[in-house]
This record gives C-alpha cells, sequence and structure tokens, in this order.
C-alpha cells in the first residue's frame, strides 16, 4: 500500500475529571495540504476513526493502508488545543476541520 497521508494526532488527558481529548494535523503528502481536526474528546481509536472519516469525505477510496498514524500522548492541554487551530477563514463548516496550503 503507498501512504497517501500522515496523521499526527497529540493527546491530552485531563487527570482531574478523566477525560481524554486530542487534535490531529493530517498531511496530504500528494496535495502538500493540511487538514487539521480540532480539539475534540475521544479516547483511543478515536482518533484514528475521526481522520478515516475525514478522509472518506475528501477521497472516497482511501483505504486504512493509505494512512500512517502517529500517536503523540502526554501532551499538555495548551500543545493539544494549539495542534488543532487553524485560522478562521480557513475552517471548512462541511468537512468540519480546517484547512491549510
Amino acid at each position: 500500500m503507498t501512504i497517501k497521508y500522515i496523521a499526527t494526532t497529540k493527546e491530552w488527558i485531563d487527570k482531574v475529571n478523566g477525560n481524554s481529548y486530542f487534535s490531529t494535523r493530517i498531511e496530504d503528502i500528494k496535495k502538500d495540504v493540511m487538514y487539521i481536526l480540532p480539539f475534540q474528546y475521544g479516547y483511543g481509536t478515536q482518533s484514528e476513526y475521526e481522520t478515516s472519516q475525514l478522509l472518506r469525505k475528501i477521497d472516497p477510496i482511501v483505504v486504512w493502508g493509505n494512512i500512517k498514524h502517529i500517536k503523540i500522548d502526554r501532551c499538555l492541554k495548551r500543545e493539544v488545543t494549539q495542534h488543532g487551530t487553524g485560522t478562521s477563514d480557513s475552517y471548512l463548516p462541511n468537512l468540519e476541520c480546517y484547512y491549510q496550503d
């Protein structure tokens, strides 16, 4: 399988309430663009699921083997929030993500 996308996820765990949150940046290698999933609740493989759901909207023939997932855990909340932030004019409401070229 050929890698078409690299998805880098940062995760933060709220130890007080026991919840985990993530944000993900997905690099489209061929188009040289980035899609950014904002800070959101999720644990385990939720970030991988959300990544694949977004990519299926963009590229209907994408398969699991086309995505390289990298997960960085034990991040600070501000790191995860910043990782999932784009500019307001680059937000794509129909995809619920940011777009960066």
